[in-house]
């Protein structure tokens, strides 16, 4: 796999760089700059590990970048600022595990999608009587506000209470101040165990879902991206990062 980009994180919205314009390097040639927010507290898809910005997301589009051309700065955020960012043109794309669903199609543009996942429901390991998703009706239910799982959780008929961060969820979920929780079935995989928690998946994956990089739809960096992600389909690349943190390949 080529060396991946050095994540440079983004001091504020003032220093930005939009995805149509170009920084001067050293030599005096143009190079295209994509700003993208992401929420780096999401691990295995995008968390900061000894201060740099790391994860399945990451490297897909650190490689995807590189192979068209792009240099990216990268700027955490709560997930629920993403889309407000991106929509005030503070950032020009957002890498989150973003879902690729009719409603978002509606107002931003998605790469060719880079995983493939689903939902399924988390409670405390004592809990007996939530089984799956059709437990959760007048359940209180946490969730990451504007993901896709808060509303799986409404449709449900769930109360749902928002949080920054899957971890808070986690905890108030173990000490008994949610019911459950709604998450992506490769968070579950591969992070649950690590968290410590006392909680446990219960139920079938549900609602297969498809992620890319959401931009706006006016922007023109997914023509050379969305080649370079499939060239990274074609010869490998995607399976080997997808190996690396899931030990399996989640790019279809």
């Amino acid at each position: 796999m080529k060396k991946s980009l050095t994540a440079v994180l983004a001091i504020g919205a003032s220093f930005g760089v939009l995805a149509a314009c170009g920084t001067e390097t050293d030599s005096g040639s143009e190079e295209a700059v994509i700003t993208v927010g992401t929420e780096a507290t999401y691990p295995p898809f995008t968390y900061k590990d000894k201060g740099e910005i790391t994860g399945y997301d990451i490297d897909v589009l650190n490689e995807a970048a590189e192979r068209a051309g792009y240099t990216v700065e990268y700027e955490p955020m709560d997930f629920k600022g993403l889309v407000p960012a991106l929509d005030a043109e503070r950032i020009d794309m957002i890498a989150n595990q973003m879902s690729i669903t009719p409603e978002r199609e509606e107002k931003y543009a998605f790469s060719t999608p880079y995983a493939v996942s689903g939902a399924q429901v988390i409670v405390a390991s004592d809990n007996e009587d939530i089984q799956g998703i059709d437990d959760l009706d007048g359940k209180d239910v946490g969730s990451t506000q504007g993901s896709v799982y808060a509303q799986l959780a409404e449709e449900a008929g769930a109360e749902v209470k928002f949080y920054k961060g899957a971890n808070q969820v986690l905890q108030d979920l173990q000490v008994g101040r949610l019911d459950a929780a709604l998450n992506d079935r490769l968070f579950i995989l591969t992070e649950l165990e690590k968290t410590g928690y006392d909680v446990k998946a219960v139920g079938d994956v549900f609602n297969k879902s498809e992620a890319g990089y959401m931009t706006r739809q006016d922007s023109d960096v997914l023509d050379k991206l969305d080649d370079a992600l499939a060239e990274m389909q074609e010869d490998g690349t995607m399976a080997e990062i997808g190996e690396k943190y899931f030990g399996e390949d989640i790019s279809q």
